[in-house]
């Protein structure tokens, strides 16, 4: 993981929108100024940091307060480290802070307000663990020993599934970091096709900068996988009475499995029901009936609260069907559901599928349902014969496991322009095209060579692909 390295900070742009930062700064001193450039240099927003203020704890307190309550946006980065408390107060300066922001969107629909907080058993948050000891090391043992209740309290508080204003995600490195905080910045400004839409922007800007859609981004270098997915579904006219499909998208985590689906959903699928993103199982739903339940509430099934059993979903399923072709998406199955992908197969997917096969032929139902499953582990390996490949030549009753396919690999530079020929990005001058895969390519702290598909979609938002009055 290459080293978070502060940037120069860039002047924020005319009528750039002010978010504030919270977060400990001891430790997250490196990564604070990795999300002060991206606001300020790719997002148009204004990002200014406490620590380049001058002033004690007093000052410094009523300064954060006033800076919080005048803020158009607050972003907290949440790790190991409590903070320090000023004297007289029962809690530090960043849970201050986002108690501030708390009451200041308090009551707002739509309150922009994210959390980003360190994958677990990634690099950085060892990193951002061991921080946080050597911080602690340095305190009175009083302090020391009243730390893990303020900070386990302090997480209950932020992380609490009873209120509806969070948006909380995790980051595996330095580069998530800085995606999640371009994402949330110009979603704050407005800069999206909706937005745009509704009049809420100026829809000229909009036009000159139009912010790549994940479908836009899902077909970077995925011609392979989306040519074996055409060829999967267009080779169920030679098994009539197969009823479903389930298709494994594999990668590693950077690999952008989200925005392939979303690219297949939008493409392959467009005629399929109903029109959902890609979801992900809720935490304590690792069973096989909420994982059933799970289903058939994506799928919009008639009482799908009360569907336990994968027989029961088919039940459900096959009616549908009489209406409408149906498909559904499921991410990150093996970090959701115990066992992972094979479990997935074992529990639900061939008795479903065994299920549906009898109830469509009895009922001479035409259409079919497509699943899509995503795992961003690659351990091939552990899928103990639940899986086929989508290569290969296939009989019926293979499709009552799942259908890999091709491995979603790193994005290169033939890759690149072969996109940008799909999305008619303009090679004038003479040489555009060519440039923009570089920088694309080119990781930014490091200057290394990087096709990483998630790190490759955070630098390509950045760009500027289409002059203005083109069509994207």
């Amino acid at each position: 993981m290459p080293t978070p390295t502060a940037a120069p900070v860039h002047p924020p742009p005319a009528a750039a929108l002010t978010i504030f930062l919270s977060s400990t700064i001891g430790d997250y001193e490196d990564y604070r100024r990795a999300v002060q450039d991206v606001l300020l240099r790719k997002a148009e927003c204004a990002c200014f940091l406490s620590e380049d203020w001058i002033g004690g704890y007093d000052a410094t307190l009523e300064k954060c307060r006033q800076r919080v309550c005048q803020s158009a946006g607050f972003i907290l980065l949440l790790g190991h480290w409590y903070g320090s408390i000023p004297p007289g107060r029962e809690q530090s300066i960043t849970h201050l802070e986002f108690e501030w922001a708390r009451d200041r969107w308090q009551g707002d629909p739509f309150p922009k307000m994210a959390v980003l907080r360190p994958k677990p058993g990634t690099q950085v948050d060892d990193r951002l663990k061991e921080e946080a000891l050597r911080i602690l090391a340095t305190r009175e043992r009083e302090e020391r020993d009243r730390h893990a209740a303020r900070l386990l309290k302090f997480h209950a508080e932020v992380d609490d599934r009873q209120t509806e204003w969070r948006t909380i995600r995790t980051f595996a490195d330095i580069h998530d970091l800085r995606e999640h905080t371009l994402v949330i910045g110009r979603d704050w400004r407005g800069h999206t096709p909706m937005a745009a839409a509704q009049g809420l922007v100026d829809a000229e800007k909009g036009a000159a900068e139009p912010r790549l859609r994940d479908d836009q981004l899902g077909r970077l270098g995925r011609e392979p996988q989306h040519a074996a997915l055409r060829k999967v579904l267009s080779g169920l006219a030679a098994h009539p009475d197969v009823p479903a499909v389930a298709v494994l998208v594999n990668g590693d985590r950077d690999a952008g499995q989200r925005a392939f689906v979303t690219y297949v959903q939008g493409s392959l699928l467009k005629n399929h029901r109903p029109k959902r993103k890609i979801g992900r199982l809720p935490p304590g739903s690792s069973t096989l009936p909420a994982l059933v339940a799970w289903v058939a509430g994506t799928l919009g099934l008639a009482g799908a609260t009360g569907v336990a059993t994968p027989e029961a979903l088919a039940d459900g399923v096959v009616e549908e069907l009489k209406h409408q072709p149906l498909h559904f998406a499921i991410d990150r199955v093996a970090a959701d559901y115990p066992g992972g992908v094979a479990a997935f197969q074992r529990d639900l997917w061939q008795p479903f599928w065994t299920r549906l096969k009898l109830l469509r032929s009895q009922r001479q139902v035409a259409n079919r349902l497509v699943a899509i499953v995503t795992d961003h582990s690659g351990a091939a390996g552990d899928w103990h014969g639940s899986v086929v490949d989508a290569q290969g030549t296939k009989s019926a009753d293979d499709f009552s496991r799942l259908i890999a396919l091709p491995r979603l690999g790193p994005v290169d530079e033939t890759d690149l322009y072969d996109w940008f020929d799909a999305l008619e990005v303009p090679d004038d001058p003479p040489g555009r095209r060519q440039e923009l895969m570089r920088r694309a390519l080119r990781d930014e702290e490091s200057g290394e060579l990087d096709g990483t598909p998630l790190h490759v979609f955070e630098r390509l938002q950045g760009e500027r692909l289409w002059s203005e009055g083109d069509d994207a």
